[in-house]
C-alpha cells in the first residue's frame, strides 16, 4: 500500500519543458528510475536510440529492455567484461582526473556509453543526473531526520557536480539532463521531506514526486524501484576485485612509499591499482591549486567547498 502526501505538480511540466529544449538523439538507459523518466518523455521529441552498459548478469538489463521496447528504441547493448572496462581506466582517469573508485566505477559505464555514440556520429545525449541528489533518493539521505533532509536537498542543489558532460565534451558528444533545468532545481528545493519521501509496500523510498506523477506511464514495479547506483545496477562493481588481483601482497610497501614520496593515502589495493594509473596518465601526484578553497588531508588536492574529495575519495574532508 502506498501511503499519498503532496507532490510537486508542476515538476512533469517542468521536465517536458526541458526536454523540449533540448531534443537530444540518444540516451544513457540504465533503466533505473530516473532515465526511464526521461527516455519516456523524450521518445516523442527526437529520441532514437538507447545505449545500455552491462557486465555480466547486470540487474539494469531488463528494466532497460522492458522500456526501450515499450518506447520504439533502438536499444544498443554494450557487454564488456571486467578487463575491457579495466582498458579504458586510462583514458577516463585522464579526463575527470581522479583516482577515487566510486566515481571510477560508476563513471566507467558512461565513458563506455558516450564512447559508443561518438563511435555512432551521435552528438547528443541524455542522462538521467541529479534527480538522485534533488529529490532525496539515496539511502544515506533517507536515514535523516526530515530538516536535514530538506537541508541536504539544498547542499546538493548548490555543489553537485557530474563528470558526464565532461566525458561528452571530450568525446563530441553533448550530454544534457533535465533534471538540471534551472526551474527543476529550484522546485526541488521548494519540497517538504514530507513532499520527498513515499512509503511503498514497506519501503522508505526517497523521489516521491518523480514516483507518483510517471507511474501510470511506467507501472507500479518500474516505479518503484529501488535506488541502485550505476556500477550495481550495471554490474560493473566487479571492475574493483578485478583490477586489485595481484596487489594484496605489495599493498603495504608500496602504499607506505607513495605516501612517503607523494604525500598520497592509499586505502586499499582496489584504490592502489587505480593510483597507479593516475599517476602514468596525469605525470605525478595531485597538484594543489591555492585558487580553490579547500585541501585534501588524504590526497593534497584543492577543490570547492564539500565534504568529499573528488580526486581520491577521501571522505570527511
Amino acid at each position: 500500500m502506498t501511503i499519498t502526501a503532496p507532490t510537486g505538480s508542476a515538476l512533469p511540466e517542468l521536465l517536458t519543458a526541458a526536454v523540449e529544449r533540448h531534443r537530444c538523439e540518444a540516451i544513457l538507459l540504465s533503466g533505473g528510475l530516473d532515465t526511464s523518466i526521461v527516455a519516456t518523455l523524450a521518445a516523442p521529441r527526437g529520441l532514437r536510440l538507447a545505449v545500455t552498459v552491462v557486465v555480466g548478469d547486470a540487474p539494469d538489463l531488463p528494466y532497460a529492455t522492458e522500456i526501450a521496447t515499450r518506447l520504439g528504441l533502438e536499444h544498443v547493448v554494450l557487454r564488456r567484461t571486467p578487463a575491457q572496462l579495466a582498458a579504458a581506466l586510462p583514458a577516463l582517469i585522464g579526463i575527470i582526473g581522479s583516482f577515487d573508485g566510486m566515481f571510477l566505477r560508476n563513471d566507467i559505464v558512461v565513458y563506455e556509453g558516450l564512447r559508443e555514440l561518438a563511435r555512432r556520429g551521435i552528438r547528443s545525449c541524455w542522462t538521467g543526473d541529479a534527480a538522485d541528489e534533488l529529490f532525496a533518493g539515496y539511502e544515506f539521505v533517507l536515514r535523516k531526520s526530515p530538516e536535514e533532509i530538506e537541508r541536504s536537498v539544498r547542499h546538493f542543489a548548490r555543489t553537485m557536480r557530474f563528470n558526464g558532460p565532461r566525458i561528452g565534451e571530450t568525446l563530441g558528444v553533448e550530454v544534457y539532463s533535465p533534471f538540471l533545468d534551472p526551474a527543476v532545481v529550484e522546485l526541488a528545493t521548494r519540497l517538504s521531506a514530507r513532499e520527498l519521501v513515499v512509503h511503498h509496500e514497506g519501503a522508505r523510498l526517497g523521489k516521491a514526486p518523480l514516483r507518483r506523477a510517471f507511474e501510470a506511464e511506467l507501472g507500479e514495479r518500474h516505479a518503484y524501484r529501488r535506488k541502485d547506483p550505476i556500477e550495481i545496477g550495471s554490474g560493473a562493481t566487479v571492475l574493483g576485485p578485478y583490477v586489485a588481483t595481484g596487489l594484496e601482497e605489495v599493498l603495504a610497501s608500496e602504499s607506505g612509499r607513495v605516501h612517503a614520496e607523494d604525500h598520497v593515502r592509499i586505502r586499499d589495493a582496489e584504490h592502489l591499482a587505480y593510483y597507479r594509473m593516475y599517476r602514468t596518465v596525469c605525470g605525478g601526484p595531485p597538484r594543489a591549486d591555492p585558487s580553490l578553497p579547500k585541501e585534501c588531508p588524504g590526497c593534497h588536492a584543492r577543490g570547492p567547498e564539500g565534504t568529499y574529495c573528488t580526486v581520491c575519495g577521501a571522505y570527511p574532508i
